[in-house]
């Protein structure tokens, strides 16, 4: 008897420790998301996001796009919005990591959970979605953030990347209000189960090379397309009466900011760059 048991705490332990491809959701969190997308826009253009809070780990997607996915022909419900193409994954597919996706490439990201935002609470009190909330702020690869947190929901966890405060982020922005998150609802999860998607697409890179790709993407959409996807023999985008519309370069407005990336050409394919 004494084995057995001794056979099935090994075997609970091991579980435990076990990496998540899978959760079940304990809490749905909403966003309104305000972000510039090109330094050429004129004004933000706007997304709602969900941030899916499972037992030990959670799921930030749009839910825009997440409507498209099981709703190809239709309007979306969701009115005077663009997809914002992120999803972020915490402690999946593995334990102590942010795995942060790009689409429609599978640019994927994984930074460590662990000391990657340096908080600094400091004074400030605020009401967001009725929940008492702290203020603190943290400087992040290039910008410099501001959150309102509630410590009535003990969830280190929050809109996009950021986590690591002693409650649940319900407002964030940076300070060029570039990127704002604004929580419009918290509501019990309804048990639905959410996966980290198995794909042989997924290219992982590092955060500084994900941004020089998004850039590249914004300056020369065709060849991005090639760069990307070399099967294809088409590269252009028609309009419903098949016209082929002209892609405009543009100048991608990213999360992080890496210096020595705004430094180069972005029209420049990563691929051709010599080495110095």
């Amino acid at each position: 008897m004494k084995m057995i048991l001794l056979l099935l705490l090994m075997l609970i332990a091991r579980v435990a420790g076990v990496d998540a491809q899978s959760d079940v959701t304990k809490l749905s969190v909403t966003y309104e998301v305000h972000y510039l997308n090109y330094a050429e826009d004129d004004s933000l253009s706007r997304d709602i996001a969900q941030l899916d809070i499972g037992t030990n780990t959670s799921r930030y997607y749009s839910k825009v796009s997440e409507w498209y996915n099981f709703n190809p022909v239709g309007k979306a419900p969701y009115p005077g919005t663009k997809i914002k193409n992120e999803e972020v994954y915490k402690n999946m597919p593995n334990k102590g990591l942010v795995t942060a996706m790009h689409w429609p490439y599978w640019i994927t990201t994984q930074d460590s959970i662990n000391h990657l935002f340096d908080w600094q609470l400091v004074e400030g009190d605020s009401i967001v979605c009725g929940y008492p909330c702290h203020k603190a702020q943290t400087t992040f690869r290039g910008r410099t953030w501001t959150a309102w947190y509630t410590l009535d929901l003990a969830y280190n966890d929050g809109p996009w990347k950021l986590c690591g405060l002693p409650g649940l982020i319900l407002h964030a922005q940076d300070s060029t209000r570039q990127f704002i998150f604004d929580c419009t609802s918290i509501e019990k999860g309804d048990g639905h189960t959410f996966s980290f998607p198995a794909s042989k697409r997924i290219r992982l890179v590092t955060p500084e090379k994900a941004e020089e790709l998004l850039l590249f993407e914004a300056a020369d959409i065709e060849g991005n397309n090639k760069l990307l996807s070399p099967g294809l023999t088409r590269f252009w985008v028609t309009d419903k009466n098949g016209r082929i519309i002209k892609q405009i370069p543009k100048t991608a407005i990213p999360y992080e900011l890496f210096h020595q990336n705004h430094k180069k050409k972005n029209k420049t394919n990563p691929r051709s760059r010599k080495k110095k």
